[in-house]
């Protein structure tokens, strides 16, 4: 589970705390106390549903929801260094990628296994680059708790502000939009696996 939480210039325009998963994995470099993997990331800034009117072939009008949701992916390679191997184990982190700002609508009818629709409304890539640090506690040899602090650096991105998502009977979607910086803390509490 993780809790993003914007600094800087993100924090004056976007202001709000976003919650969502993260995952990683790591491969250790035989003798040297580095490991290497990959972090992926996922927070929800918004979404906002709304019962629309559709026309669906074989059934004809009938109604659905309409789903609008902003979210945040994060992929980003990582470097760690883990000096102390047992049951505590503080680590660092080196990581650089990318962060991807999207917005997607969904419309599900009644009656219907499918989404009717399914359209990207608005859809940015940045870089990123950052440093975390964690502590893993492992009562056992392959089980393990983490807590972890990131701190991501990125540049201006342009992103629906999902505050302004309007949806009106017809299924049209309506949104403003918001242009900062993408600084932001994430703190991840965890557990994992030992291979």
């Amino acid at each position: 589970m993780e809790i993003g939480i914007p600094i800087g210039e993100f924090d004056a325009a976007w202001g709000r705390q976003m919650a969502g998963l993260s995952t990683n994995f790591t491969v250790p470099m035989r003798r040297l106390p580095f490991s290497y993997g990959f972090d992926f990331g996922w927070q929800r800034m918004g979404a906002r549903s709304q019962e629309v009117t559709v026309d669906v072939e074989d059934l004809g009008p009938t109604t659905g929801e309409m789903k609008v949701r902003s979210s945040i992916y994060g992929y980003h390679g990582l470097l760690r260094l883990q000096p102390l191997q047992g049951k505590v184990s503080p680590y660092a982190e080196f990581m650089t990628g990318m962060r991807h700002f999207v917005t997607q609508s969904e419309i599900k009818a009644r009656g219907v296994d499918d989404p009717v629709s399914e359209e990207r409304l608005a859809s940015e890539f940045i870089g990123s680059i950052g440093w975390a640090a964690g502590i893993n506690y492992a009562p056992t040899r392959n089980f393990f708790a983490e807590l972890r602090l990131e701190r991501l650096n990125g540049g201006r991105v342009g992103y629906v502000d999902p505050r302004s998502i309007e949806v009106d009977q017809a299924g049209n979607v309506d949104y403003s939009t918001l242009s900062s910086g993408t600084r932001v803390v994430n703190l991840t509490f965890g557990v994992g696996l030992r291979f």
